[in-house]
């Protein structure tokens, strides 16, 4: 049974909607200086993480915060680009990714476009604004992992 020890709140409008507006304006914003290089936000994302050492799918989805379907959809466009590539591990059921040349090549020139994005974000919103909004959103992020159930 649940008691009410005082005046029930009504709830804040609904945060979750309000990120997801943010994340669709946010990836537009970056993706405009992506475009020149047919790239998307989650491709450079993806770039970004992977190094020229094969790395095990699941590690992968697990520090991106993935599900490995997910995962496996965002890598293929990347794997048929050849910037990617794919191998089996020790174990034939475990597949893993790693840059090739090209995919070095295509991420440094990501690196310079995603620059020109940051800085344009940074001076739209302000820097200090830009600074401590990372923050609270690191923050939420590690309040709500263990708010989580284990397998989310």
């Amino acid at each position: 049974m649940h008691i009410n020890a005082g005046p029930t709140l009504d709830p804040l409008p609904c945060t979750g909607a309000r990120l997801r507006r943010l994340t669709r304006r946010t990836t537009a914003f970056y993706e405009h200086y992506l475009r020149d290089l047919d790239l998307r936000l989650t491709q450079y994302s993806l770039l970004r993480h992977l190094g020229s050492a094969p790395q095990a799918l699941t590690e992968l989805a697990d520090r991106l915060e993935m599900d490995r379907t997910t995962l496996t959809r965002g890598l293929r466009p990347l794997i048929r680009q050849a910037w990617v590539e794919e191998s089996r591990g020790s174990d034939a059921r475990m597949r893993l990714y790693r840059l090739t040349p090209d995919g070095v090549a295509m991420r440094e020139r990501a690196e310079v476009r995603w620059a020109e994005a940051q800085h344009a974000l940074e001076q739209a919103l302000g820097r200090e604004f830009t600074d401590q909004l990372n923050q609270r959103l690191e923050e939420a992020l590690a309040l709500l992992k263990p708010a989580l159930p284990e397998n989310n």
